[in-house]
């Protein structure tokens, strides 16, 4: 099952409006759902990553004045970030929806124009030849790195928009083409110019670094849809006897070796909906396992005659080729459309081929046996699904469902010799459905009561049809991925309302840390008495904040509350004496911001006083008085019961250090399966996660918050194994049940001819 993403309104009408024929706004739709997927997470962690770097520079700044310029341009960013990942992946759903129309190659730093002649020799700022000389190397590195893949995807869209190959500079996908989206975009919101220079650089280690699996994603949708999908590119070389015979070597080799190692692929699909993996790629590896020394390893011999070639080699005994008791598969299959008939009312799983074995002996005398080629089919079929019951949870539901689809299953292998070798199979998609209903993986909360009533009703419905014809699983298969479609819908709109929650949080606690850094600026410069600095970073700190929240640092009411902040270091920090006089227009602002953040209007009184008066002194109420409503106070953002996450201060070993960096570059909606501390390992959704603070949000697979932890305890676990990443080859039930089957399959073929000698 293809991966589907989903188009947002915008998207969808940018297609519709387009002058394409159907199959292509298809295929281009497809396209920009796969790049909001995989692009979204690296963009909005460019700009995070980016705020990283500036407030980690202003943190050590040499004087205040360079850190007054570093925040004030980490300001510039405040506008700028909440838009960008929208930005970018509108220009470039633009980009794809006018494939068709007639291209230019993208003039930007990436290809500058050529020098000018004496004549033509003007003064130019020294920034900008830094710029173009950044964009130009970030450009050609990527390039080298990506080369295979873009030579790849530029024919694939040639073929799509009914024109010549696509060169690197016309790409869509291309590093040329999103440098210049993002320079276009730096240039419109007028960065200034060392801004600009960290955003192309944090773009580079978050977008371009990733971009080749991005393209090779890219290719495979493609192929995947029939778009030249056994496109390989060689390099040219030149035309000698010893060049041809490299070349032929190398592309025999590569065709009939096993592939080249890829790295895996997260999965963040919802659902299981990994994409389904290559049976034939896994027959080809049980084939150069179970092939004899000095054997050719072409593909020439049929999967299914290696699969029963293990068999034979795998069985204690050997097994006749030729049985004159064997009864033809026309009198095996009338017994399992029998026990089809029974199997409504199945509850367990059986040894379904001694049940039929019993059956043709009552009916054709007690020397019936099975023929070989059926006779394997159910030792594989019972393989399989051995595996699969071993990753189920103890629920009678799927269960029960299990043990009516082995009838089904087995007409199913019987009839169609590619059951167990072609990809995509749809007797065996719909096995993993079921399966996946009733993972081990999965706790109470994330079952779908809905999906597994739409199981039965499907799994009940294929009961009463002819299932060796693949269209009968295909229709049961159909009524399931819409109900999931549709609960995967609901399970993105539940978790989006827990990522805008946790941005919201996130956002808080970026404003009270600057809240914090700024008035730690102004007790350090004028150290004021220590009960006013306690005023301030609790009372005062929360109006900071909730200004820097509403109108961001970049406003009005921000400067003005941090004139406020100083006029109020400076006032206290002045001595007590009996002339001192308390500044009144000061404390009517100070009392109007407490009660913005709710402190009722004769606490904000009394704080204010203090905080406007020299030394800090306020005889109407005494300090203890105060410091007692004020602990009793909740802080601007705090609930009841609400803990902070704790993270440990202990150094990171390289192992974590790994894991950390690991986590820092995976795409939102990743997944993983997590010890719940009792050894059972739960599958959780990494939805969110922030550079800045280190927040992580998990979700479960309905979209519902189940845990929130922080990205350095998350690498702890990964390390220490209580974590682990769920990846696109090893995201399905159904095929690590048959890579399981087959590495038991070759174990046994590999100890057979030991036996005797032993």
């Amino acid at each position: 099952m293809s991966a589907v993403f989903s188009l947002s309104s915008a998207d969808t009408a940018r297609l519709a409006a387009a002058d394409l024929p159907p199959r292509v706004r298809e295929l281009l739709g497809a396209l920009i759902g796969l790049c909001h997927q995989a692009l979204t997470a690296p963009l909005i962690l460019t700009v995070e990553a980016l705020e990283q770097t500036l407030l980690h520079d202003a943190d050590h700044a040499r004087n205040p004045q360079q850190q007054a310029d570093l925040l004030g341009q980490r300001g510039q960013l405040h506008a700028f970030a909440g838009h960008f990942s929208d930005r970018m992946l509108d220009a470039l759903a633009d980009a794809l929806a006018r494939l068709r129309e007639p291209v230019t190659p993208v003039v930007t730093a990436a290809t500058p124009p050529p020098l000018p002649g004496m004549l033509g020799l003007t003064l130019v700022a020294e920034h900008e030849v830094d710029r173009d000389l950044l964009l130009t190397e970030m450009v050609r590195r990527e390039t080298l790195r990506s080369a295979n893949a873009l030579n790849l995807l530029g024919q694939r869209l040639g073929v799509v928009a009914g024109a010549p190959a696509f060169e690197a500079d016309t790409l869509p996908l291309a590093p040329q083409a999103l440098c210049a989206m993002v320079r276009k975009l730096a240039e419109q919101d007028a960065l200034s110019a060392d801004v600009q220079m960290a955003l192309y650089r944090s773009f580079e280690r978050q977008v371009l670094e990733r971009l080749g699996n991005v393209l090779d994603r890219a290719n495979a949708l493609l192929a995947q849809h029939g778009i030249l999908p056994g496109l390989v590119y060689t390099p040219y070389l030149a035309r000698s006897s010893s060049t041809r015979r490299i070349i032929t070597q190398s592309v025999g080799s590569g065709r009939s070796g096993r592939p080249s190692p890829r790295v895996p692929t997260p999965m963040t699909g919802w659902g299981g909906s990994a994409p389904a993996g290559s049976w034939w790629t896994l027959m080809q590896d049980a084939f150069a396992d179970a092939a004899a020394p000095g054997a050719s390893t072409g593909l020439t011999v049929p999967a299914s005659s290696v699969l029963h070639e293990m068999l034979q080699r795998a069985r204690p005994t050997p097994q006749p080729a030729a049985d004159p008791a064997a009864l033809p598969s026309a009198a095996v299959d009338a017994v399992l459309a029998r026990l089809q008939g029974q199997a409504s009312a199945a509850s367990a799983m059986t040894d379904l081929q001694a049940a039929v074995v019993a059956q043709l002996r009552s009916e054709h005398g007690a020397q019936a046996s099975l023929g070989s080629h059926d006779r394997d089919n159910l030792d594989l079929l019972r393989l399989l699904l051995q595996q699969v019951q071993q990753q189920q949870r103890p629920d009678p539901v799927p269960a029960a469902l299990l043990a009516r689809l082995q009838v089904p299953l087995a007409r199913a292998a019987m009839a169609d010799p590619g059951f167990f070798v072609r990809d995509e199979h749809p007797a065996r998609e719909l096995l993993n459905h079921v399966a996946e209903a009733g993972a081990s993986w999965l706790g109470d909360d994330d079952v779908d009561p809905q999906l597994l009533q739409r199981l039965a009703q499907s799994v009940q419905g294929l009961l009463g049809q002819d299932a060796r014809t693949p269209e009968a699983f295909a229709a049961a298969n159909e009524e399931i991925q819409q109900h999931q479609r549709a609960a995967a819908h609901r399970a993105e709109l539940a978790e989006r309302r827990h990522v805008e929650a946790a941005r919201g949080k996130e956002r808080l606690e970026l404003a009270r840390r600057q809240a914090n850094a700024q008035i730690d600026q102004c007790c350090d410069t004028q150290e004021p008495p220590r009960f006013v600095q306690t005023l301030l970073r609790q009372a005062w700190a929360d109006a900071l904040t909730l200004t820097r929240l509403r109108h961001g640092d970049d406003s009005p009411q921000w400067q003005e509350r941090l004139q406020q902040t100083e006029r109020i270091a400076a006032i206290t920090a002045e001595a007590a004496s009996e002339s001192s006089v308390t500044d009144a227009p000061l404390a009517a602002e100070v009392e109007s911001a407490l009660l913005q953040v709710g402190y009722h209007a004769e606490e904000a009184a009394a704080v204010a006083r203090r905080l406007s008066t020299p030394g800090g002194e306020d005889e109407s109420t005494s300090r203890t008085e105060l410091s007692a409503r004020l602990k009793a106070h909740a802080r601007l953002g705090e609930h009841a019961g609400a803990q902070p996450l704790a993270s440990d201060s202990a150094p990171r070993s390289e192992a974590e250090e790994a894991c950390y960096q690991q986590l820092c570059a995976l795409p939102f909606g990743s997944w993983f399966d997590i010890d719940d501390g009792e050894g059972i390992l739960r599958r959780q959704r990494l939805s969110w996660y922030s550079l800045l603070t280190g927040h992580v949000l998990f979700v479960n697979a309905r979209g519902q918050k189940i845990g929130e932890t922080t990205l350095d305890a998350l690498a702890r676990q990964m390390s220490a194994g209580r974590a682990q990443l769920v990846t696109e080859d090893k995201g399905r039930l159904v095929d690590r049940a048959w890579q399981a089957s087959l590495s038991a399959l070759r174990t046994l073929a590999g100890r057979r001819p030991q036996e005797p000698n032993a």
